[in-house]
């Protein structure tokens, strides 16, 4: 079965790991030290209130997914909801954000490489690079089969180092390190915690991404079915996982608070110099997932605002054998190398942080104006208790909204200033 060319071949299975994937990347091999430092003794809850915070705003992309079956996302429920204008906006931001976001994530990869390699030369970490995104390019040119199947590898990979780390971590448990807030270190004790607030705000962002989840729904089998339960379990999964990886690595390394390198230490710590290699290649694995995922997922968002007439239709042609939309496959990856190679995306990276939150507002509002406008189409999924949930998923949004920097903000002003000219053009064009 296929949907303006793209075949429908991704199952429950692959739509899955495409949300863990999103879900869990890099930060949470990062972010507990700093978490631990922040919160102290309160580390520990941090995760299952931003679990049930993610949780409230999810339920509205399981709504919306519940109610198209077509390529998009938040894209798609923006225009749907407010009108080509303000999906363009949306769709733009997504695009971006995603190609710097890979562009960041691919120099991050290559840069962790080298930690495994016996010489440190800048010219290894380039040509990584280039590896890494050509490679997962030319795998998603050929089908989106074989790109769902390298996140799948992925995603095991990446799992499988954390199991290790929570199943070996547990024994090891000591209750003198786990919920307290202080730690010693050369007979001196340091005191930390009580900034509660900004441990949230900033483990948030460890649990960004599941809302690429909906976006290839025109390659899903399934995508009213599988979408909303998909969401339900991958944030169950990862908010259990975090839970878990934190409370081992709190009651495991007294020094975790200092640490930049915190599960790596904390494994090292407990299991030896094997343990510090198990979680490096898990990390690796972890910000190879994030690659991967981006390759599948952002061609798609260039394909829907081209087969939309907001961008030249070149990005919008399926190849005739393999039904992948292979120009803008191509032009993504040549973009996101050149940005990756000349490090050029560094000063609009901050723009990335605030696209999620325009994924999430729209789409909660989606939820209430199309409740009202079109209560007649089809759902297949319904978020108890009328319009509470959205109304309380909007509030944290401009929650986050409150705390993001001025920087960021601005880089986004820009971004969405730069996606006008664009508009206005190929508008005046169609009319």
């Amino acid at each position: 079965m296929q949907n303006n060319g793209l075949t429908r071949v991704l199952g429950f299975f692959d739509v899955l790991c495409l949300g863990i994937n999103s879900v869990v990347g890099a930060g949470i091999f990062l972010l507990p030290g700093q978490l631990c430092s922040l919160a102290g003794s309160n580390v520990v809850w941090v995760f299952p209130l931003c679990g049930i915070l993610c949780f409230t705003i999810a339920l509205c992309f399981a709504e919306m997914g519940g109610m198209y079956h077509t390529t998009g996302g938040a894209y798609l429920y923006a225009k749907e909801a407010f009108g080509p204008f303000a999906g363009f906006l949306v769709g733009w931001m997504i695009w971006l954000s995603s190609i710097i976001g890979w562009a960041s994530v691919a120099s991050g990869f290559s840069l962790y490489v080298g930690y495994f390699l016996p010489t440190e030369n800048p010219w290894i970490s380039k040509v990584f690079a280039t590896l890494l995104i050509g490679g997962l390019s030319t795998i998603n040119y050929f089908g989106v089969k074989p790109g769902s199947r390298t996140i799948n590898f992925f995603t095991m990979g990446k799992l499988l180092s954390l199991l290790i780390f929570i199943g070996v971590g547990l024994f090891f448990i000591h209750g003198n390190h786990s919920l307290v807030s202080t730690w010693d270190r050369g007979g001196q004790t340091a005191s930390y915690g009580g900034n509660f607030h900004a441990a949230v705000i900033m483990a948030l962002y460890a649990y960004t991404g599941f809302e690429f989840i909906a976006v290839p729904a025109g390659e899903m089998r399934h995508p009213q079915r599988d979408i909303h339960r998909v969401l339900f379990f991958v944030l169950t999964v990862v908010t259990g996982l975090y839970i878990v990886i934190q409370v081992v690595a709190t009651g495991t390394f007294p020094a975790l608070a200092t640490s930049d390198k915190p599960l790596a230490d904390a494994a090292r710590y407990f299991m030896g110099a094997a343990g510090g290699v198990i979680i490096g290649a898990g990390a690796l694995l972890s910000i190879g997932g994030v690659n991967a995922g981006i390759a599948l997922t952002s061609p798609r968002s260039l394909y829907v605002l081209s087969a939309d007439g907001f961008l030249p239709k070149t990005f919008s042609k399926i190849h005739p054998t393999y039904h992948t939309p292979y120009w803008a496959i191509i032009f993504n990856a040549v973009l996101t190398l050149a940005l990756s190679l000349t490090g050029s995306f560094q000063y609009l990276i901050a723009a990335s942080v605030m696209a999620s939150i325009l994924q999430y507002i729209p789409t909660c509002l989606a939820v209430i104006v199309l409740r009202r406008y079109k209560p007649e189409q089809e759902r297949s999924y319904r978020i108890p208790g009328g319009y509470g949930i959205p109304v309380v998923a909007l509030v944290i949004c401009g929650w986050l909204i409150c705390h993001v920097e001025p920087k960021v903000v601005a880089a986004t002003a820009l971004a969405i200033a730069v996606s006008l000219p664009c508009y206005f053009l190929r508008k005046n064009a169609s009319n």
